[in-house]
């Protein structure tokens, strides 16, 4: 019965981990769908600029060459007035169409540049705002913006990024100059990984009341909570670290008793333990309350 149960318990693990898999992977395909038409959208504004620049100065030529073929002064006076206004609303029209033109090519090269991440807007082919969304467990969290000067060389002007995350030391160590993608994947990977965290935080407080979160930091890179084990009247203080705040899951996991100094080196909390570092937290406390672990 024993071994059936931990079959069990392992197969449903497993089934877990596919899922998350699962929707990870819908979740990068989706990014990747939304950065494509993104992509395709400011294609379809250039060249339907382009045709409208062509149509316009085919006009123009032709009226041109009407010209050209009538020729002296006293065909010019002949003109009307306004035809005149129709030619010079056809200019305005013509260089603000290649304003927009240029300001399409800008757009499309900076989505280029930084490798399909959101351009949330962009001032005169020189400034670009890169939109990096965090998402958790298939749910969107929050959105930060960077802003960047392009000319003369590619710098960060401002962002909304959280204090505690290194933008600046992240910058520094990429090469904007010529791959602004990697710095926008290793942040990305720093916000997506303080999300999580943060996430998993307060679902803890969502679901579970019985256990006591003791401490947390604004970075949600420590844990601390101390958990009741049903039936024995002891507490454990359970702390959790991330050191790798790339990540959602912690790279420690420290267990204290002060009733029963032994509790933390018993098989049961070392695989308590084991399971705390391979499982969102949220979840592995499901599964330890569901064990008659902890209340």
């Amino acid at each position: 019965m024993e071994g059936s149960s931990k079959g069990g318990v392992l197969s449903h693990l497993s089934l877990l981990e596919a899922k998350a898999r699962s929707r990870k992977t819908q979740l990068h395909q989706i990014k990747e769908l939304r950065d494509k038409v993104e992509a395709l959208r400011i294609q379809r504004d250039q060249l339907r600029a382009e045709i409208e620049t062509h149509k316009i100065l085919q006009k123009v030529r032709a009226s041109l060459d009407k010209k050209c073929t009538k020729g002296g002064e006293e065909e010019e006076l002949q003109v009307k007035e306004g035809e005149k206004m129709n030619e010079d609303s056809e200019h305005s029209q013509l260089l603000r169409l290649m304003a927009r033109h240029t300001q399409l090519k800008d757009l499309l090269h900076a989505h280029h540049i930084i490798g399909g991440y959101n351009i949330t807007k962009t001032i005169q082919g020189r400034r670009v705002c890169a939109s990096l969304a965090t998402a958790y467990e298939g749910v969107y969290l929050e959105t930060y913006n960077v802003e960047f000067d392009l000319k003369p060389t590619v710098r960060i002007r401002r962002h909304d990024v959280p204090p505690f995350i290194p933008v600046d030391s992240l910058a520094e160590q990429s090469n904007m100059q010529t791959d602004i993608r990697a710095f926008l994947d290793t942040l990305s990977k720093y916000l997506n990984g303080y999300a999580g965290r943060k996430q998993q935080l307060k679902l803890v407080k969502e679901r579970h009341k019985s256990v006591e979160v003791m401490e947390s930091n604004v970075l949600c890179s420590i844990l601390v909570m101390l958990l009741t084990v049903p039936g024995e009247r002891v507490t454990v203080l359970c702390t959790l670290k991330y050191t790798d705040h790339t990540r959602c899951l912690p790279t420690g996991v420290y267990v204290q008793c002060e009733a029963d100094k032994e509790l933390p080196d018993s098989p049961q909390w070392k695989n308590n333990c084991s399971l705390l570092m391979e499982t969102p937290v949220h979840k592995a406390l499901t599964i330890m309350r569901d064990r008659w672990i902890i209340a």
